[in-house]
């Protein structure tokens, strides 16, 4: 199955002045309201009172979701996100890589990786309770990880953070979480780090990802040896000439798309079909 881009799936779903509004900002909305929330809940005093004994049945754990059919479980655990700074930066970038998935997978395709992690995650520490390990888990910081990992997957090499290419920031993140996980005992918190990531990998696998040309080592090396030997083969034979409209032809459909979806919309087999078209129309320029 081939990744869903038509343009229908790829627009906003409205647009906030200049501002525009995808699925992923929706849900990032959705979860800062889940905050707000879950703060009135733990508020003694609050209008909700009652403090945690109403979040209590929120939370999934395997005896009561199983055993006591609180299958609501699987779903509500995601929507208890006490006040935190990191968790309001994790919702900015929710809404901001998310939204490039969308735009790369469409719509459609993203709303059923964000079910699928919803449900997923949960579903797992099910199988750990079946074997006695018990391990309640709130909280939607590694949901959104995950889709932030899916960024990765797609564009590794983007450079989002002072010039740092995302793989790399990435690898970051992961070890320290992992070590973080380790430290406080937050073995929950820890097997759901890497399940997001193992649930991202198969789906973006699923929806044809490597038909993409997802960049890798031996990849690379391979277009540098190919490299290589195009450029003894252009020094030993004069260059061909390049036909402009044959140029111009083929990258319009591209031009087009950036026009409608921006350049972050390209896949890179398309970054790569625009580069070589620029290159041999300078190439055409410098033998004038």
């Amino acid at each position: 199955m081939i990744a869903n881009r038509n343009s229908e799936q790829c627009y906003p779903l409205t647009w906030v002045g200049r501002v525009p509004v995808y699925l992923a900002t929706v849900l990032a909305a959705v979860q800062a309201v889940s905050m707000i929330l879950t703060s009135l809940a733990m508020a003694g005093g609050g209008p909700m009172a009652g403090g945690n004994s109403l979040l209590a049945p929120l939370v999934f754990s395997y005896p009561t979701a199983i055993g006591d059919l609180a299958v609501w479980q699987f779903v509500t655990y995601a929507f208890i996100n006490p006040p935190d700074l990191f968790f309001v930066i994790q919702l900015f970038m929710f809404a901001w890589f998310g939204s490039e998935v969308e735009k790369f997978l469409g719509r459609k395709s993203f709303a059923w990786l964000c079910g699928l992690l919803l449900i997923a995650m949960p579903a797992l520490l099910a199988v750990f309770g079946v074997f006695g390990v018990i391990l309640p888990y709130q909280g939607a910081g590694a949901l959104n990880f995950s889709i932030f990992l899916a960024f990765v997957l797609i564009y590794p090499r983007a450079q989002i953070f002072f010039g740092i290419e995302a793989r790399w920031i990435a690898m970051i993140l992961m070890a320290v979480n992992s070590l973080q996980s380790l430290a406080y005992n937050a073995w929950a918190q820890l097997i759901m780090l890497w399940w997001g990531l193992a649930v991202v990998a198969i789906w973006l696998k699923f929806e044809g990802l490597a038909s993409l040309e997802t960049p890798s080592v031996s990849g690379f090396l391979k277009r540098k040896h190919s490299e290589g030997k195009l450029k003894v083969v252009r020094e030993e034979k004069p260059k061909p000439k390049v036909e402009e409209p044959g140029v111009h032809d083929s990258i319009d459909p591209i031009l087009e798309k950036i026009a409608r979806q921006g350049i972050g919309s390209l896949s890179r087999a398309e970054r790569e079909k625009l580069e070589r078209a620029r290159t041999a129309l300078l190439e055409k320029e410098r033998g004038h």
